[in-house]
Parts: C-alpha cells; sequence; structure tokens
C-alpha cells in the first residue's frame, strides 16, 4: 500500500525532458593493467547531445571535465556523466583487467522493487589462486557468490594467494519489478503532483495524464530523488523507490 502526502509542487520550471535532450555516453578504448599489483589501466569515455559542460565522473572518484581516466588498478567500475541542466548518463560494469588477475562477473538482476534478490557471482581464470573474496566489510572466504542484492553499486574485494587485493565495484541492475501506473504511481501523481500551481495542467504539465507522465519520467525520477521535487520534499523514500522503479521498468502503461 503507497501512503499519499499532500504538498506543493516544486520551486523550479517545468522538469527537463533528459530522455530526449539528455546527454549520450558512449565507451571508448579500455586499456588493461600491467598487473594486479601496478594502477596503469585507463577507462576512456565521450559524449554527445546534452548541455555542456559536462562533468565526468567514475565510482566515487571527484567528478572532472576530461573523459579520460588515469592510473586505474584492475577492477569493475561504473563511468557517469551529467551535463548543465542536471540531466545523467551512465555506463556500469566496466571492467580493466590483468595479465595476471582475469576475472568475470556473473551478474543476475535485482527485479524486487522494495526488496532484494539480485546476485554476483566472480570466476577468476587467470592468476595465483587460491582466491577469496568479500562483499563491502565482510570478512574473506572462499564464497565467490553473493545472494540477496539489491540493484545498485557493490564493492565486491577479491584476494589471491600472494596478497594481491582487487575491488570490484559491481552494479547489479534492476530487473523489470512490475510497478503498476494505475495503482501506485497515478495516486501519487494525483495526491502530490496535480495540486492547484503545480502539475495539473492548468500552469504546469498534468502528470496525472499518462502520456505526460511517461513523458518526464525521469526528470521525475531525478527530481525525486534528490527531493527538490515536490517543494517540501515530503515524498517517503518508499514512494521515491517506488516512482524510480516504474521508470526502470519503462515507465509503462500497466
Amino acid at each position: 500500500m503507497v501512503l499519499l502526502l499532500v504538498f506543493s509542487c516544486s520551486d523550479e520550471e517545468d522538469p527537463v525532458d533528459c530522455e530526449a535532450v539528455g546527454p549520450i555516453l558512449s565507451l571508448g578504448i579500455v586499456t588493461d593493467a600491467t598487473s594486479c599489483s601496478i594502477a596503469d589501466g585507463v577507462i576512456n569515455i565521450s559524449a554527445t547531445q546534452g548541455l555542456e559542460p559536462y562533468e565526468f565522473s567514475l565510482n566515487d572518484f571527484p567528478g572532472q571535465s576530461s573523459g579520460q581516466f588515469n592510473n586505474l588498478a584492475a577492477g569493475i567500475y561504473t563511468v557517469k556523466i551529467k551535463d548543465a541542466n542536471g540531466c545523467t548518463d551512465e555506463i556500469e560494469n566496466v571492467a580493466i583487467k590483468a595479465a595476471d588477475f582475469t576475472f568475470a562477473a556473473d551478474i543476475t538482476a535485482d527485479n524486487s522493487c522494495l526488496g532484494s534478490n539480485g546476485a554476483v557471482t566472480i570466476e577468476v581464470t587467470a592468476g595465483n589462486p587460491p582466491y577469496t573474496y568479500k562483499i563491502g566489510n565482510g570478512s574473506f572466504s572462499d564464497n565467490n557468490t553473493f545472494a540477496g542484492l539489491a540493484s545498485g553499486n557493490h564493492s565486491i574485494s577479491v584476494q589471491d594467494n600472494i596478497g594481491c587485493s582487487v575491488t570490484l565495484s559491481v552494479t547489479v541492475p534492476r530487473g523489470s519489478s512490475g510497478v503498476s501506473w494505475t495503482n501506485e504511481i497515478k495516486p501519487i501523481m494525483e495526491n502530490s503532483c496535480a495540486l492547484s500551481g503545480c502539475h495539473n495542467g492548468t500552469s504546469r504539465p498534468d502528470l496525472r495524464k499518462f502520456e505526460t507522465a511517461k513523458f518526464y519520467a525521469k526528470s521525475i525520477k531525478s527530481k525525486t530523488q534528490d527531493r527538490s521535487m515536490p517543494r517540501e520534499g515530503t515524498l517517503t523514500q518508499q514512494q521515491i523507490d517506488i516512482i524510480a522503479c516504474w521508470v526502470d521498468d519503462g515507465a509503462l502503461q500497466n
């Protein structure tokens, strides 16, 4: 059951249609690291469309104006871009390997919107076995499969028998969650967005209409997640997550 809250709309202008005019990120040349112990890998990314200037980022590294990231250790990375409109794009699970550390990640999507059923299995095919594995701040063990994972980023460390440790920043994608426009999303739009002076079709687009909500879906997700829309930012986290699931499912009329 979705809790409905009533409040006013965003102070901002109508959302930018990031789906139509947002940046598109492209992966260029990826150079592997020389070895597990040498951080000399390189990832190149570029962008088209969107509004410059761009800000490129890699995992938790600070943003930068250049799309080239140098001095990278073997691992798995997510590369992102944000344009001047705040529209974003990203490429997940970009792998940098090494001659003495070749690996593959078998990733199962999390298709439970408010739960967690994703999984990751790491297979190391070249290096110095035996290997031990851990996720987050857990302890190393010989278990290379991690289940019950939520969609999003997970830090998995792999250690070989000579003490070389590699961190894999694995992103579990969100599978189709089946969130309903009719039963879950539309009521939120009706009670939280389509108020007087807000998105009720009088002065701003009517988000109660499926076609309009779908058109602005990516921006609705972004602005509810950063709590800039609605103005008071009083959506519950459950409502924000449900909106994100619906958008990630493709903003379906279901």
